[in-house]
């Protein structure tokens, strides 16, 4: 299992962290989604021979969002 942790902005609630957390939830080879709002952030644990790193970053900027990096 990987872990990664994302900084994304355009989170204006605690609605769009959950957002993030039902839509990366429901892929195929994500084990754990986390979003946090007040820090602009999310932190996924997913295996990495089921689904990209890039995978969920295309679906959280699908959903609006932007992943400006890395932590």
């Amino acid at each position: 299992m990987n872990k990664v942790k994302f900084t994304i902005s355009g989170m204006s609630c605690n609605g769009c962290a959950a957002s993030i957390i039902r839509a990366v939830s429901r892929l195929e080879g994500v084990k754990k989604a986390e979003a946090d709002y007040p820090k602009g952030s999310a932190q996924i644990e997913y295996n990495e021979k089921l689904i990209s790193k890039d995978r969920i970053i295309d679906l959280i900027e699908d959903l609006g969002y932007k992943v400006e990096g890395e932590e």
